[in-house]
This record gives structure tokens, C-alpha cells and sequence, in this order.
């Protein structure tokens, strides 16, 4: 089915109603052109105002409120899926079950999602291919690492390849490029831990394992809902 994105942020208008007429139009839209999947990429960004005040004359209240009656009442093919990096600043009733089917906790990946994923972006960017010895190395060193963590790893020696040849790329390059990463689980380790809590509770781990679970440090990266 084609995949459609919805950006919330971009709903807000500066006139009143316009707001909300612009999402009856998105969402009629999705209407028209089922069946399909309807992303909404950090869903947070367009309807945390409903639960922290933002003094928006209740704009995102009724942004909310609309919202939900679309998910429940729309008989049309449309599957929604929607991700947060921030679920606290949801509005509770947004969490509900009938509103999502299921709530998924997308943790850090593990030691062979990383391999995976640091295969990709080489493939992607670079001739070289490392030796199983230093794959081994790039995948201890990156513990704690998301995948937008991994990819600016690579996109580093990436640069230096563009810049100076092929001919630069090295192991070493490689060792340095991870070793200069410092990942939000290192800098905001007491968040991270705050974001697993709430998955643990609330949510099925998308890759099946507990959340936050040996071998990984204590960082989060963001729930999906479905």
C-alpha cells in the first residue's frame, strides 16, 4: 500500500480554525486515497500543547479531539502509524486502547542490529568493506548507540572518502570516527532510564527483547504506535 506522511507541526496556522481545517483536510485527503498507510513522524510535536497549557485558545485540544474521532469513527482503509520520542507529552486519551491497537517501545539496537546497521550505511557509502576483526571492534565501541548514531559514525569516514579518495579510508579512520560519537546515552543517561520505565509499562518491545535488557546501556529511543 502507499505510504503517506503526515507532519503535525505543520497543521498549526496563526488564524483560528485554520488549524483545524487544515487537519480535516489531511485527514479527508487519507480518506480519499485508501487503502494506505498514514505515518505521523513525532506525533508529539502537533498535540502536546493539549496537555501542557500552551495557551493556544485550545487549539490543540480541539486538534486532539478531532483527531481522535477520526480514528475511531473513518471506516475507510486507512492504517495509521505514529512514532514519539517523547510520549509523556501526549494527551493520556490519545494512549487509550480503540484509539492505537498497540503501542511498541523501539529500544537501542543490539550488538547484531548494529552490525546490520553499520552494513547498511557502508554498502550505501563506501567501496570498503571491513574485516570481520574491526566489524567486531565498531560493534563493542557503539554500545549506547541509536541508529542515527551509527549512521553519523560512518557518514564521518563517508566525508573523509568524498574529500580525499578511497584511498583514505582505513581502520583506523573507522576507530576514530566511532570513538568521536558521543551518544545521548552518555550525556542524559537519567532521561533515557525514565523513557525505558515508561516502556516496560506500557508498551510490547518491538524486537521481542526486554526493554532495556543486558548488554545495553540505559537509553531509549522512541515508541511507535499502531
Amino acid at each position: 500500500m502507499p505510504l503517506y506522511r503526515l507532519d503535525l507541526s505543520t497543521i498549526h496556522g496563526q488564524y483560528l480554525g485554520q488549524s483545524e481545517g487544515r487537519l480535516k483536510d489531511a485527514l479527508s485527503t487519507a480518506d480519499h486515497v485508501a487503502p494506505c498507510v498514514l505515518w505521523i513522524d513525532e506525533i508529539e510535536k502537533g498535540l502536546a500543547g493539549a496537555t501542557q497549557g500552551s495557551g493556544d485558545g485550545g487549539t490543540s485540544t480541539r486538534l486532539v479531539g478531532q483527531f481522535l474521532y477520526w480514528l475511531q469513527e473513518a471506516r475507510s482503509r486507512v492504517f495509521v502509524v505514529a512514532t514519539a520520542n517523547d510520549v509523556s507529552r501526549l494527551p493520556p486519551e490519545l494512549l487509550r486502547r480503540g484509539r492505537f491497537d498497540e503501542l511498541f517501545f523501539v529500544d537501542l539496537p543490539t550488538a547484531e542490529e548494529r552490525k546490520d546497521i553499520i552494513n547498511i550505511y557502508i554498502r550505501r557509502g563506501l567501496k570498503y568493506q571491513p574485516t570481520d576483526a574491526l566489524m567486531t571492534e565498531l560493534v563493542e565501541a557503539s554500545e549506547g548507540f541509536a541508529g542515527s548514531d551509527l549512521e553519523s559514525a560512518v557518514r564521518e569516514v563517508v566525508k573523509e572518502a568524498f574529500l580525499s579518495g578511497d584511498a583514505v579510508v582505513s581502520d583506523d579512520l573507522f576507530r576514530r570516527s566511532f570513538h568521536n560519537v558521543v551518544p545521548l546515552s552518555k550525556t542524559s543517561p537519567e532521561q533515557i532510564e525514565n523513557i525505558r520505565a515508561w516502556g516496560r509499562e506500557r508498551a510490547v518491545p518491538a524486537s521481542g527483547q526486554p526493554i532495556g535488557g543486558a548488554g545495553q546501556q540505559q537509553r531509549a529511543r522512541r515508541a511507535v504506535l499502531a
